[in-house]
């Protein structure tokens, strides 16, 4: 499914950002697909309650706006999704946050 711009200024992403959606007993996960390239994995352990929000490094402006719509749309703040772009810099690329 199409990732809808909801706190983004723009009225639609127009295809260009997909959610696919794999679950099972345990979890339940979202990745986030940018131009088609895996950028960002949003899990929910179903016996835990642990979310996990996994950013696969920084990429092009609209793709990292994808990924920052993505995850205020899974209860991130502005600051959080700072810090993890911020850190994804630091280290060169995958960053996992998690959050009760």
């Amino acid at each position: 499914m199409e990732l809808k711009a909801i706190y983004d200024a723009r009225a639609s992403f127009y295809g260009k950002a997909k959610i696919e959606i794999k679950e099972d007993c345990t979890s339940y996960s979202e990745l986030l697909r940018s131009y088609g390239t895996l950028v960002a994995i949003y899990t929910e352990d179903k016996i835990t309650n642990l979310k996990q929000f996994s950013f696969l490094g920084v990429f092009s402006q609209t793709t990292t706006r994808h990924q920052k719509e993505f995850f205020k749309q899974k209860g991130l703040d502005e600051d959080e999704i700072n810090e993890i772009i911020k850190e994804s810099k630091e280290k060169g690329g995958l960053v996992v946050y998690e959050k009760d």
